[in-house]
């Protein structure tokens, strides 16, 4: 089977325009960290490539899920000219025990944070930082522009080139409390 990613749809007035931090309070086991304020930058705007769309889900082939924690089709965007800010996508897809994300690291970044989109109290389109994400047991989480994503923040000037690959450790968290550092391939994407 094959797994499904964002189609491409066109991108409108509402391009994505800020990035605001989340509550440095820690997550408790899958919630998800409240908005702290509505505060809009474009500092981040267009770093999730020129298009915002999303696509039927289909289910993920689960012959593939062999451990803990697998990336499906999973990608990171070149950073624009001049910038050193990009985003990743995939579909995250769990074996037999719920997972999790509490963050994630990569070495061709300084930094990387659980991200989504959301309609802000003014009516704009607003990126803002996620603690969490969670995976069901047997089931996907999708990343996708417009939606929940990985950003790669202080990306090195020349360390991500069109075709290869990489990889980002991501960290979960099980119901019972323990944790796993999973290592998961990504492919580098050049920007549409």
């Amino acid at each position: 089977m094959r797994m499904s990613l964002i189609t491409a749809a066109s991108l409108s007035a509402l391009l994505l325009a800020a990035c605001a931090p989340a509550n440095e309070q820690p997550a408790g086991d899958a919630a998800v960290a409240p908005v702290e304020t509505e505060a809009v930058h474009d500092d981040h705007a267009g770093m999730h490539g020129d298009d915002m769309g999303t696509e039927a889900d289909a289910p993920v082939d689960r012959g593939i899920i062999a451990g803990t924690l697998a990336l499906v089709e999973g990608s990171v965007l070149v950073p624009p000219a001049g910038r050193d800010v990009t985003a990743g996508f995939g579909t995250f897809a769990a074996g037999a025990r719920a997972v999790t994300i509490t963050g994630a690291e990569a070495p061709f970044a300084q930094a990387v944070e659980l991200h989504t989109h959301e309609m802000s109290a003014d009516g704009k389109m607003a990126m803002r930082k996620v603690e969490t994400f969670t995976v069901p047991a047997n089931g996907d989480h999708s990343l996708t522009r417009g939606g929940d994503h990985l950003m790669f923040f202080g990306v090195q000037p020349d360390s991500l080139t069109p075709g290869t690959a990489v990889t980002v450790t991501v960290r979960v968290q099980f119901e019972d409390g323990t944790t796993e550092d999973v290592e998961l391939p990504m492919t580098v994407a050049a920007r549409d």
